[in-house]
């Protein structure tokens, strides 16, 4: 859970400058991203959607003028302030007639630090991006080229500019918070807070604090005043519910009455607090149908569901598979400080066929893994040794019979096997504890469970044939 006035990427090859630069704004109420480089910064800015950049001019894989070309590219409106050694202020005063919005030369005092980040991003909230071309550059760098994010791109186009509350629908890591930001950075709001609410973590006893925030002195430990989320957002913000379908039943009631009212009050206070805030939540269930059957309130739902954006899994677009596993490649190595790799063919015809429960949270990870062990061209072999237990097939089994059978299939059926075989040994190592399983997996507790379930049913079917 964090509440965020907006987003700063520090752009930085030097670690410590990059821990100093985040201290200072972190301690002014920013929330910070970070690259070591400008390879993996072009990267971050896709995922962050950061209000501003703070970028070092002198990087070695990638220097910082092309950076803040590419940044431009990528979106014309995004601040970046410059930082620069003494020797090198005459590279950032060309920078500046090229777009950049300030530099400021290290050493640099904390405050006219923070001041410059805090007109950098009021000037973007001035000017919020609102560009559908922004949206689908911003999109496809994102999540891939393909139809289906085509059809994903449209949804956001259609809603982005309004204040519809929106219910963004997709399984875990497929990229429902890409989504929100997004919904975010390219509404009229962009200039104001996101406040992002990981709904699976608040305590029940404990959501009118978190929603609403408390007096000083409401209850025992209250010593002092605390503004709760809603109020963060109150003036022209978003919040973000993400995962919405695990916000308790006191939880909701309480939401729902907000929705209605408009207004809120603090814990132990009287004073109403206005609302302007734009509602986006996000889900890997069916709400809807959960709704029809009591296990959330309905009336809730019907008022978060103005429009409902679905994220479709990996494993339903596989044509974006190789120009994502090559971005995330392309980033690992240069984060390693290693030089580019390639995919083999038959190593993607591997990942193409496999069904990646994780989604691109899991395929990201998967590359990174395959960065570390091989040389200049990622084989099956480095797939199955990074992911171990989660492992795709590095060869394929010798035919059985003389029958003509497809790649597709004999990868699919190898796949299957060695998921049943981790998902009994992860139950095994985790002693019987499906929790425990699906976190050795790296999979959701809810995609263990059911890939469990299937097992057993495969194997009872075995047993009566």
């Amino acid at each position: 859970m964090m509440a965020q006035r907006a987003t700063v990427l520090l752009i930085d090859d030097d670690r410590d400058m990059r821990w100093a630069m985040r201290n200072i704004l972190a301690d002014a109420g920013f929330d910070v991203a970070e690259a070591e480089g400008g390879r993996s910064g072009l990267d971050r800015v896709v995922r962050a959607a950061p209000d501003a950049v703070v970028l070092d001019m002198r990087m070695p894989d990638l220097g910082g003028d092309e950076v803040l070309r590419r940044l431009h590219r990528h979106d014309q409106g995004l601040p970046v302030i410059i930082v620069t050694a003494h020797g090198s202020i005459s590279g950032a005063v060309g920078a500046i007639r090229e777009g950049a919005f300030e530099y400021l030369t290290k050493p640099f005092r904390n405050d006219h630090f923070v001041n410059a980040v805090q007109r950098a991003i009021a000037r973007r909230g001035e000017a919020p991006a609102s560009s559908a071309v922004g949206i689908r550059a911003t999109i496809k760098e994102a999540m891939g080229q393909g139809p289906a994010v085509e059809s994903l791109i449209d949804q956001i186009e259609a809603v982005a500019e309004t204040d519809y509350s929106v219910v963004i629908q997709g399984e875990t890591g497929a990229g429902k918070e890409v989504v929100a930001r997004n919904l975010h950075r390219y509404s009229r709001r962009a200039g104001r807070p996101l406040v992002v609410v990981d709904c699976g973590a608040i305590a029940e006893t404990l959501t009118d604090t978190e929603f609403f925030g408390h007096e000083k002195g409401a209850y025992t430990g209250a010593v002092a005043r605390h503004r709760g989320w809603f109020e963060v957002a109150a003036n022209g913000g978003t919040i973000f519910l993400d995962e919405i379908g695990n916000l308790s039943m006191t939880g909701q009631k309480a939401l729902l009455r907000t929705l209605e009212e408009r207004t809120i009050h603090r814990v132990g206070g009287t004073e109403l607090i206005d609302l302007d805030v734009r509602i986006i939540a996000a889900t890997n269930d069916d709400l809807k149908h959960r709704a029809k059957a009591g296990g959330f309130r309905e009336n809730l739902y019907f008022r978060l569901a103005e429009y409902v954006i679905a994220v479709p899994p990996l494993r339903a677009r596989p044509e974006d598979v190789a120009f994502l596993a090559t971005r995330f490649l392309t980033q690992a190595r240069a984060s390693l400080g290693r030089p580019p790799a390639e995919i083999a063919p038959a190593a993607l015809d591997l990942m193409r066929a496999y069904r990646w429960p994780g989604n691109v949270r899991e395929l990201r990870n998967v590359m990174r893994r395959a960065a570390l062990s091989a040389l200049e061209v990622i084989k099956p072999e480095h797939l199955t040794d990074s992911l171990g237990l989660c492992a795709v097939a590095p060869v394929l089994p010798p035919p059985i019979s003389t029958s003509v059978i497809t790649l597709r299939h004999k990868v699919q059926d190898h796949i299957r096997a060695l998921e049943g075989d981790a998902v009994v040994k992860a139950l095994e190592q985790a002693r019987g504890n499906k929790a425990e399983a699906a976190r050795l997996l790296g999979i959701d507790y809810k995609t263990y469970r059911t890939k469990l379930k299937t097992l057993r049913e495969r194997v009872e079917t075995t047993v009566d044939e």
